[in-house]
């Protein structure tokens, strides 16, 4: 008896179209060295089927101290070298910490389209007044999209915790390679429940270097891939 493997839902990212976490500006992260990286990424993001590209790289003050000037700065140097059809903005991945707050209060954050924050904090222990911070950027008028939920390793052990954090109206954006088990198996296996719970409201690549397009190539093949692209409940295409 022959046995045919089903073959993947998705081949690529194209059901996607925008990727909405990625560190490709040059030389102000631990993303993209320089331009030449920059359009390597870039390039290879397009072969994966992405169109729409919203960049975030890190504003973390005691590694990454960026503002809205030097990433625009290097948001320039891209100018006219991106791929043909590729549309590429800026935002950031925004730290919970006293430089966010200074530029919160300054206004010179740099939110995506629905006024949208992409935020983190460390992933080892859960900052005492996260809550009243989600609050007071509620009341600012920000819609708070907390980066790579499955990531928090605090959270597995409070599951419960992820409920309260949507209850507050915080969207969650997966990692596209936490559906893999390039973080690890237990990160994969939360980023799965995270979907299965119908949790997850973005995918993003988080994509830092060349060795993830190889990462990346892995996960449409993925069932939960396929579960959150058919879901309907992905709002990427609302960053348009």
């Amino acid at each position: 008896m022959l046995f045919f493997k089903r073959k993947p839902a998705h081949s690529d990212f194209s059901a996607i179209g925008i990727d909405m976490h990625s560190h490709l500006i040059p030389g102000v992260d631990d993303g993209a060295k320089d331009v030449q990286d920059s359009i390597q990424l870039i390039t290879g993001l397009k072969e994966l089927g992405f169109s729409h590209l919203i960049t975030t790289p890190h504003t973390l003050q005691d590694i990454h101290p960026n503002t809205r000037e030097t990433l625009q700065a290097g948001h320039s140097l891209l100018e006219g070298k991106l791929p043909e059809g590729m549309q590429f903005n800026l935002s950031s991945e925004y730290y919970l910490d006293e430089q966010f707050l200074n530029q919160l209060e300054a206004g010179a954050v740099m939110p995506m389209p629905g006024n949208r924050l992409l935020i983190e904090f460390s992933q080892i222990s859960r900052p005492h007044d996260l809550e009243e911070q989600i609050f007071d950027l509620g009341i600012k008028g920000y819609q708070v999209i907390l980066a790579h939920p499955e990531r928090y390793l605090f959270f597995h052990k409070q599951f419960d915790y992820y409920k309260r954090l949507k209850e507050m109206g915080v969207e969650f954006q997966v990692n596209a390679m936490s559906l893999t088990p390039h973080y690890g198996e237990r990160i994969n296996v939360i980023a799965q429940k995270l979907i299965d719970k119908d949790y997850i409201d973005f995918i993003g690549t988080d994509i830092h270097h060349l060795r993830h397009l190889d990462s990346l190539k892995k996960v449409p093949e993925t069932k939960h891939f396929a579960k959150l692209v058919d879901s309907g409940l992905l709002k990427n295409n609302q960053l348009l």
